[in-house]
């Protein structure tokens, strides 16, 4: 492969490349991997020393492969990481929270609501859970314990309350 870029250039190649099979392989195991990701970051991670870079990638003899150094997982690529891991773990929370009140909603307090209804009501909550996690975190959040019955217990209580 031939690439003609400046060294700052090829670096931010190296940042995406990085950023993207990271996004695409990291939660994976090894033989796991999606195989073309993962070989062309290893093809860009070993032109590295070309353009300058070697503090940032290394090849490890132990694994057969090239690697981030702990100088380039320090750089800013880790801000752009973290950040991006940051965003996507709110939108999330809030998107699922407002998804499961409303859900419950729907099941415990208003069985007729249609679709729109729901997706209106999953809206205004998502609007309130923002809200409340940008001034708050997750400082509000507690865990209830379900109650984990046996079999025995289930049927007994069932019968209970027939």
């Amino acid at each position: 492969m031939e690439i003609k870029c400046t060294k700052e250039e090829f670096k931010v190649l190296l940042d995406l490349v990085y950023a993207g099979n990271l996004l695409i392989n990291g939660m994976r195991e090894v033989d796991e991997r999606i195989a073309p990701h993962a070989e062309l970051e290893q093809k860009i991670f070993a032109m590295a020393k070309e353009f300058g870079l070697e503090d940032y990638i290394e090849f490890d003899e132990e694994f057969k492969e090239y690697m981030p150094t702990r100088a380039y997982e320090n750089s800013e690529i880790n801000d752009y990481i973290d950040a991006y891991e940051d965003k996507v773990f709110w939108e999330e929370l809030v998107v699922r929270m407002a998804r499961r009140q409303a859900l419950n909603e729907l099941g415990d307090e208003n069985p007729d609501m249609t679709n729109a209804e729901l997706r209106n009501r999953q809206i205004e909550l998502e609007e309130y859970y923002e809200d409340e996690f940008i001034e708050n975190g997750i400082y509000h959040l507690k865990w209830i314990k379900p109650e984990i019955q046996s079999e025995e217990e289930a049927k007994a209580k069932a019968k209970r309350e027939q």
